[in-house]
């Protein structure tokens, strides 16, 4: 996949240079996927903040429920740069399909943030966020990326899926292809985009977890991905 040029003349076919046609089109929509995420990222922020008791119960008894101690220590001495996704896929993940426990009237994240008065989230943002409780985590193999533009995926799964396109500038500059990413894909105005949270799995442990992921049902396929990513970044893989 190559870069198109500004001053070539856009591929959909108008006549003007794509700098002066599409390339507008695709600033307003990089513009508006970054509004998104600003409310995805406030909302996680917010809940972790106002909720910290019980965000911390639903780490250790969800999150981290069949993590070692010691793979958990592996998880505290992990990289900058890994800790820093394993948060974003942590609190995504707790927003997505959480539900904490103990707590009296409504108690799943997602709803507490929707609810929220003081969060002054848009429509935009808000739909946004009901997306996640909605598109499910699936495993992806990447088979073209364009570094901070867009990448391709297949579901890594099924043999027969097709190929999805991916406008997405932050992803893309953390993927080449042959990658296989545990990915939650987001539908847009503008298309298909990733939410935020990457896993990604090295290439000598891809076979295992597709072996584990395809006995996984329905309820048990996140948690499956999950903990299984989670054992790699303890051990640092």
């Amino acid at each position: 996949m190559s870069k198109i040029q500004r001053n070539a003349l856009c591929p959909c076919g108008s006549g003007k240079k794509y700098k002066r046609c599409c390339k507008v089109n695709e600033r307003d929509q990089m513009v508006a996927s970054g509004h998104r995420r600003d409310g995805v990222l406030h909302a996680l922020t917010w809940v972790s903040d106002h909720y910290t008791k019980q965000t911390d119960q639903w780490v250790d008894q969800v999150w981290l429920s069949d993590i070692s101690e010691a793979q958990r220590t592996g998880i505290a001495l992990a990289d900058t740069t890994i800790r820093s996704i394993h948060d974003m896929n942590l609190l995504e993940y707790m927003v997505a399909e959480g539900q904490y426990s103990d707590m009296d009237g409504e108690d799943r994240p997602l709803e507490l943030i929707l609810n929220a008065t003081d969060l002054s989230l848009d429509e935009a943002q808000c739909a946004y966020l009901n997306q996640l409780a909605e598109r499910p985590l699936r495993l992806y193999k990447v088979t073209a990326c364009v570094a901070g533009e867009s990448f391709t995926v297949k579901d890594a799964l099924l043999e027969e899926s097709d190929e999805v396109c991916i406008s997405d500038a932050y992803a893309s500059r953390m993927l080449d292809a042959g990658d296989v990413v545990g990915l939650r894909l987001m539908q847009t105005p503008a298309g298909w985009e990733a939410s935020g949270a990457v896993y990604h799995i090295p290439d000598n442990y891809v076979a295992e977890l597709e072996e584990l992921l395809l006995d996984a049902d329905d309820d048990a396929f996140s948690a499956t991905l999950v903990h299984f990513w989670l054992k790699l970044v303890a051990a640092h893989v």
